[in-house]
């Protein structure tokens, strides 16, 4: 096999399985996106990142109703609307939960105050 080629590991496609724990944990996937694993079996996904040099967590989703690759979509939308200069926290308490539901290039007000027509 070729050092370029690489097999997707179990990481990869779906979280690990966790048993029962002491404390909450955060397994990451990258680039600030982790699944939060609390004690009393709850997970969350969510994004670590920084706006204005604060640093934020956005909550993308609960698993299972939100699956690894869905979570890394929204993570993937977070990310650019961060690179456009706007904050997702921001964006998401103006348009709720479909704030990462839409496609990334639907105009948005540059206020976030304005709704889609």
């Amino acid at each position: 096999m070729h050092q370029n080629s690489r097999v997707k590991t179990r990481r990869e496609t779906e979280p690990p399985d966790i048993g029962s724990l002491r404390y909450a944990r955060k397994i990451f996937d990258g680039r600030g996106l982790y699944l939060l694993v609390m004690p009393n079996g709850g997970r969350y996904w969510r994004y670590n990142y920084r706006f204005d040099g604060k640093l934020k967590t956005l909550a993308l989703g609960v698993h299972p109703d939100v699956s690894l690759d869905k979570a890394r979509a929204r993570h993937q939308v977070a990310r650019t609307l961060l690179a456009d200069g706007v904050d997702p926290s921001a964006r998401k308490r103006v348009l709720g939960n479909r704030a990462f539901a839409m496609p990334i290039g639907d105009p948005v007000d540059s206020d976030l105050g304005g709704r889609r027509p």
